[in-house]
């Protein structure tokens, strides 16, 4: 497997393993089932985050997707949650303003989150053909990210709606702006939007997470890393 594949299958494992936890009220063994998807699958050699800050990522995901599915129906409400450093990005259509607010509240509820991006578009959603269409973009932004530069094709994070590509990650600022103009640049693009989610970071930097990822990788092959003393499990009004 290659380095820039590991993302989408180190989501689905986590995604399969909470759903197991879920459905079978176990839900004190999601934090433990993600923890040990991500160490086990070696997902830091693909990121700057460390191992307990994906994994909180990964949680925050989890925890949102719930509440923000009883926002509304799926014929007028498509929101997706992406968390980065406990940060979340929310992008998608919802039918009102007040929607878009209760999206943001809800968010801000789960425990552990630091604040939010609210990209969400008043509007109708999107059809299952604009979204493969998005699913396309993305694959081809990330393809040009890697092909120019290993590390920024996994440091920049990508996420398509309608066209419009959102980016986030922790980069330096050359890496921004070279990420950047490879997106614009992309077929079917129609604009690029930088989140608040991104982290600029100097170069030495990047550098010394890039080596700490490759050595936490090495070290955490197999197990289950705890998260950080007193990081308890969060408490939520929902859990997916």
């Amino acid at each position: 497997m290659t380095r820039s594949k590991t993302l989408p299958v180190k989501r689905t494992i986590v995604t399969a393993l909470a759903v197991v936890c879920l459905t079978t009220q176990l839900t004190a063994c999601v934090e433990t089932a993600i923890i040990g998807a991500v160490a086990a699958s070696a997902i830091v050699l693909s990121d700057r985050r460390s191992v307990a800050t994906y994994s909180k990522d990964a949680w925050i995901d989890i925890q949102a997707a719930t509440p923000l599915s009883e926002i509304g129906s799926t014929k007028n409400t498509h929101i997706i949650a992406n968390a980065f450093n406990s940060r979340v990005l929310l992008t998608g259509q919802v039918a009102s303003e007040a929607d878009k607010q209760k999206a943001t509240e809800v968010v801000q509820a789960i425990s552990g989150v630091k604040g939010v991006d609210n990209q969400l578009v008043v509007g109708p959603v999107t059809t299952l053909d604009v979204r493969n269409n998005d699913s396309f973009i993305t694959s081809k932004v990330k393809a040009r990210l890697v092909n120019d530069q290993p590390e920024l094709g996994n440091a920049m994070k990508v996420v398509t709606e309608n066209g419009v590509v959102y980016v986030f990650g922790m980069l330096t600022q050359s890496e921004v702006e070279r990420g950047i103009e490879i997106v614009r640049t992309t077929a079917g693009v129609q604009r690029v939007v930088k989140t608040s989610l991104i982290t600029i970071i100097e170069a030495p930097k990047a550098q010394a997470l890039d080596e700490s990822a490759r050595e936490d990788a090495a070290k955490t092959q197999g197990t289950v890393t705890p998260l950080p003393s007193g990081d308890q499990q969060p408490t939520t009004q929902a859990v997916n």
